[in-house]
């Protein structure tokens, strides 16, 4: 006979938080809606309200969590060391991939779009704006602050609905993945 073991509340949390996370990025919003988080979860209704307090409180334990993931992903996108191409890739990935862009979108919409630790997302774009003034050999602040705004609008416009408009457009697969070498070749 097996013995189940009982989770701690924080791991309860992480998980179902993880779950919302999945279900974000394969499901989009409607993915989302509490009974079948709970459900993917394997957990009644009333113990995920229990979690977070109510419906509106896991969406934004979840936006939280993901806005810390997005943060960690930048910060090693930045701190690669790499050349301009290789750092626009990079940073194409880190808004693309993870259900960032999707995060992104979904605060903008809810007007949730403040972070957790706001000392910290101003520390990244500090970051990412010295960086770019380095490897792009910029010395006017609001030019760098302007290309770093187009490369994270392409990024997160790229992965939040780049398939859907470039299939309009009639783009081949090999045109959708060297966009972001593309957007690099065009700024340096």
């Amino acid at each position: 006979m097996s013995v189940r073991r009982r989770r701690t509340a924080e791991e309860s949390r992480a998980h179902i938080l993880e779950i919302g996370a999945k279900r974000l990025r394969d499901l989009g919003l409607d993915g989302l809606n509490i009974t079948g988080v709970a459900e993917e979860a394997g957990i009644s209704h009333a113990t995920l309200i229990h979690h977070f307090g109510s419906s509106g409180g896991m969406r934004d334990a979840l936006a939280d969590k993901m806005t810390r993931s997005l943060i960690e992903d930048l910060v090693d996108a930045l701190g690669a060391n790499a050349p301009p191409a290789a750092l626009i890739q990079n940073v194409f990935e880190a808004l693309a991939s993870g259900g960032h862009a999707k995060l992104l979108a979904w605060r903008a919409v809810e007007g949730s779009g403040n972070a957790q630790d706001p000392s910290q997302v101003a520390a990244l774009f500090a970051k990412l704006l010295d960086t770019t003034r380095d490897v792009l050999e910029v010395e006017d602040e609001a030019q760098a602050r302007r290309l770093v705004y187009l490369v994270a609008i392409a990024a997160l416009g790229h992965g939040l609905a780049g398939g859907m408009l470039a299939g309009l457009l009639g783009m081949s697969d090999a045109e959708i993945e060297d966009f972001p070498d593309w957007v690099s070749a065009k700024l340096i």
